[in-house]
């Protein structure tokens, strides 16, 4: 029960935002009543923090899986914005406003998955491909890591690059071009055209 409650939550809210979806919304989409969602969880609090957890436990567990599978530096950046940072960007950039203005304890738990997880990650991807001969090796780390952050929460967040198609791909373009050396850059278009004809097969 507490699966098909959280999977319906995390349906509505990543479509329409928190604000939007009440927790009557919840029950009558779901099929259960109201008592029986106050079963699983105390409140609306507790409801969004399950949603969040599951969220960036699945985003990190992607990452995870984008590192092993990657050929290389590049490959793994572009596995990374076709898989766990796709998936975010798909979100109503609404849950991500919501859950910062109205939910601090669910908002706390992204904050701390940002500096904790994706950031190590990405630093992580930096100095792979600079070990490799891929990416140029006077990267300053820490800015690089600093600006990919700034830009993929542009793409979560309400503003001029919210939910637009393609947008990520094309800004992990940009990025990879601004960090790769020649041998890396050759790779860029590569590996964008090789996960384009994945999804196509899909």
């Amino acid at each position: 029960m507490e699966e098909l409650i959280l999977g319906k939550a995390r349906e509505l809210f990543f479509s329409y935002g928190l604000k939007r979806i009440s927790m009557d919304d919840l029950a009558r989409r779901a099929g259960v009543s109201k008592k029986t969602i106050y079963q699983v969880v105390a409140d609306k609090q507790e409801l969004v923090s399950k949603v969040v957890r599951q969220l960036v436990q699945g985003h990190d567990e992607c990452l995870a899986h984008c590192r092993r599978s990657a050929k290389n530096a590049v490959h793994e950046a572009v596995l990374q914005a076709r898989q766990p940072f796709a998936s975010l960007a798909a979100i109503n950039c609404s849950f991500f406003y919501d859950l910062g203005k109205f939910f601090p304890e669910a908002w706390q738990l992204v904050q701390q998955h940002r500096n904790d997880q994706l950031e190590p990650h990405i630093i992580a991807n930096l100095s792979r491909g600079i070990a490799e001969g891929l990416y140029r090796d006077s990267l300053d780390v820490a800015l690089t890591a600093a600006i990919r952050l700034q830009q993929l929460q542009s793409v979560v967040l309400p503003g001029p690059f919210a939910n637009q198609p393609f947008l990520l791909e094309r800004l992990t373009g940009f990025y990879l071009h601004g960090i790769t050396n020649n041998r890396g850059s050759e790779l860029i278009e590569t590996y964008l055209k090789e996960e384009n004809l994945i999804k196509a097969k899909r």
